[in-house]
């Protein structure tokens, strides 16, 4: 087991108990209804650290992206899925989460489109890393993985497979799976469906072969 200091861990902790208290008291309302005060108390942590850790509150919802991206490629490293097995999984575990927290997905797309630009998505820390992952016997290399790493490999194996559209290449084909990551939700939510997963298929159709 990797040493850890008191401090270290602590400030670890912390950081995961806010964004925990944040993702329970949204539930299905938007992140914005959710008050700063709110999240202390659930988290019985006082303002003054909430906001040394995240200087304004929607910076958990950049947390959260952190957290779940690692959470994502350690899903598929353990399944060994590649491809368009690989991408569905992806879209599958946004709509599995968002039945339990529809409104966070929600909340960053919108924080993201006033932003006007993709985020900095910070790293974890190997503390962080191993209090999310305690089963792990090593999370070597998790912090440096992004979404957009993802996505490049699950399209350079479709390409390999012969399974990607031609007239797409792979780098317009990463920036479709993002468009598809955040627009396929959006456009569910607007028509007012629950079945976010059917949304996906229905965009991935476009670049299927």
């Amino acid at each position: 087991m990797m040493k850890i200091s008191l401090r270290e861990k602590k400030k670890a902790k912390t950081k995961l108990a806010l964004l925990q208290a944040s993702l329970d008291l949204s539930g299905e309302h938007n992140f914005r209804q959710v008050l700063v005060e709110e999240i202390c108390q659930q988290a019985e942590i006082s303002k003054v650290t909430f906001f040394k850790f995240f200087p304004q509150k929607e910076d958990l919802l950049i947390y959260f992206m952190s957290v779940w991206q690692a959470q994502c490629y350690l899903e598929l490293a353990d399944s060994g899925k590649r491809g368009w097995e690989a991408v569905r999984h992806i879209y599958g575990k946004v709509t599995k989460d968002a039945q339990k927290h529809p409104g966070i997905m929600l909340s960053l797309i919108s924080f993201l489109s006033e932003q006007k630009m993709h985020p900095w998505v910070p790293k974890l820390t190997e503390t962080e890393l191993w209090l999310l992952f305690p089963e792990r016997e090593s999370t070597e290399g998790v912090a440096e993985v992004t979404l957009d790493c993802i996505f490049g490999r699950c399209v350079k194996e479709i390409r390999e497979d012969g399974q990607l559209v031609p007239h797409v290449t792979e780098e317009e084909a990463v920036v479709l799976l993002f468009s598809i990551f955040y627009g396929a939700y959006l456009s569910a939510h607007l028509f007012r469906s629950k079945d976010y997963m059917a949304y996906y298929e229905m965009h991935l159709k476009l670049l299927i072969r």
